[in-house]
């Protein structure tokens, strides 16, 4: 499987191939810049992976990332973790606050080792994306970030074109994501989407009222009810059966 460093720092770039290439990573290159990196993606076929420095000597990678549609999927790194929030608007599968914990580092590489065999070294992502369902979002919180664990989110829900989780604490944060995105990310045997606007946590569910429509109740927000569009009121039902 092939990687690629965008690392600026040569101890922490040695370091990383180091580490990669004993888990027979091939490393095409290790770029120090956003100039080179985005030379580099324009010119070159993408690898499997990028581990990508947010911070760079001229920038940060998100002018990259700006700049080219990069195929792979990143795994940032960085010592500033006040870019968590932008990191993970991008391709991501990982977010690694340097200096690099290996045994965290260790951990994804063996989940890509595990879903690599058998496919002759080539990833099926979409498989990997289903054993690592996102199990935290981290928001803004006044002047610092918060995390906020999955299990204690009642739904998501758009409004005026943002999106919000709103949490078991009965408190709402702005989500940097859109719906569709979050569909993606989180598990759908716990998470349905039951109209344009929430994404609901099966967890939470109180009551299911079927009439014309499907109306449900959640803890913790008793005194409110949210509708499942008819479109949707078959899978809802099958999807909350289980």
């Amino acid at each position: 499987m092939t990687a690629v460093i965008v690392e600026d720092e040569i101890p922490a770039g040695i370091r990383l191939e180091r580490l990669l290439i004993q888990y027979e990573f091939q490393v095409l290159v290790v770029l120090n810049s956003v100039k080179k990196a985005t030379a580099w993606f324009k010119d070159n076929k993408h690898p499997d992976i990028v581990f990508m420095d947010i911070k760079l000597r001229d920038g940060n990678c998100f002018e990259i990332l700006d700049k080219v549609k990069i195929e792979s999927k990143i795994v940032f790194t960085t010592a500033f973790d006040e870019y968590a929030l932008n990191a993970f608007n991008y391709n991501s599968i990982d977010y690694l606050l340097k200096p690099i914990d290996e045994s965290k580092l260790n951990r994804l590489l063996e989940k890509i080792e595990t879903l690599k065999s058998g496919f002759h070294n080539e990833i099926n992502w979409s498989n990997f994306k289903e054993s690592t369902f996102i199990n935290s979002y981290l928001v803004a919180f006044g002047t610092h970030l918060k995390k906020i664990e999955v299990k204690d989110i009642l739904y998501f829900f758009s409004e005026n074109n943002s999106t919000f989780i709103f949490t078991t604490e009965n408190r709402q944060f702005l989500l940097h994501k859109s719906l569709e995105k979050i569909e993606q990310e989180v598990d759908n045997n716990h998470f349905f989407r039951i109209n344009r606007k929430f994404i609901i946590n099966k967890k939470y569910i109180h009551t299911v009222k079927n009439n014309s429509r499907i109306e449900l109740s959640l803890k913790n927000a008793e005194l409110f009810y949210y509708e499942v569009s008819i479109s949707k009121s078959r899978a809802f039902i099958q999807w909350f059966s289980v």
